[in-house]
């Protein structure tokens, strides 16, 4: 396996970095591994973050690749647990990155292969796990203090307004998104937007489509207006509507949401895209 960057305003492709052998594949590749790629400003250097996830010894290992040097590099393991990668949705935690940082949603408490076991989880053992990619150290983060309940479908992370933040599920009644004002600081956790799932609800015209859906944030605009969210379902009865999503623009000012032209976007994972005019050399 290996790695290429590519660099749409210049339209070029890098050569192949990052090579190693697919040791790994008899874990299951997609189930077990995970990748995160950020700018380091300090350095001034692309890294790419590979993460394995031990669920014999229930923990996760981490190896960075700084492209300066195209050599693997291991770090200390992530210091809590990442949802174990075979039972989320792909592209809901792969890691959002930020100023220098990447961050997952973790679990304190451990679990045995094979129990992970939701309905057990509590509000108490959500981390946020952050990652400096100019120290290579973690620090790690609470949710806001208004998540106070479980629900069916797993909370996230995304950013919006170059702010980390927290979204989750209220009840099966409310979409609520968390702003963390200043990086870091577990008391600048505000609330964001809370999106009523009756206005939702009236583009489908029904309840179960709706109840079986997971609302992710994709962006939020500038004068915070408008937000793109993605409805990607659970339990699909086919692989290929596995990887579907649709996507709505709801406005915040009328509290009305439309559906996209764009009725279904297909996607395997997350991409970061980080914007910077340092480029590698190609």
């Amino acid at each position: 396996m290996w790695f290429r960057l590519w660099n749409p305003a210049m339209r070029k492709m890098s050569q192949n970095f990052g090579k190693f052998r697919d040791r790994y594949s008899g874990l299951g590749l997609y189930s077990n591994l995970k990748f995160a790629f950020g700018y380091d400003n300090s350095s001034e250097t692309y890294k790419i973050v590979m993460l394995l996830l031990d669920d014999i010894k229930n923990r996760t290992d981490v190896q960075i690749l700084c492209l300066r040097y195209n050599v693997w590099k291991p770090i200390q393991n992530i210091p809590a647990v990442l949802l174990p990668f075979g039972v989320t949705d792909p592209g809901v935690n792969d890691g959002v990155y930020l100023n220098d940082t990447f961050n997952w949603l973790a679990l304190r408490s451990e679990f045995l292969p094979g129990r992970y076991d939701w309905k057990k989880i509590n509000v108490d053992d959500f981390v946020i796990v952050s990652l400096d990619l100019r120290t290579e150290t973690y620090t790690q983060l609470m949710p806001p203090c208004g998540f106070n309940e479980m629900s069916p479908i797993e909370p996230s992370v995304c950013i919006l307004l170059d702010c980390l933040c927290f979204s989750n599920d209220y009840r099966r009644t409310d979409f609520v998104i968390w702003k963390m004002e200043e990086f870091g600081v577990e008391e600048s956790w505000t609330q964001l937007i809370k999106v009523s799932y009756q206005i939702l609800r009236s583009m489908y015209g029904g309840v179960g489509d709706l109840n079986l859906s997971k609302w992710l944030p994709l962006h939020l605009s500038d004068n915070g207006d408008t937000l793109i969210l993605a409805k990607k379902l659970h339990d699909p009865p086919t692989l290929a509507d596995h990887k579907m999503q649709k996507e709505i623009l709801y406005n915040l000012r009328d509290n009305r949401a439309v559906q996209t032209r764009f009725d279904r976007i297909q996607w395997f994972s997350v991409k970061t895209y980080v914007e910077s005019l340092v480029s590698p050399t190609f």
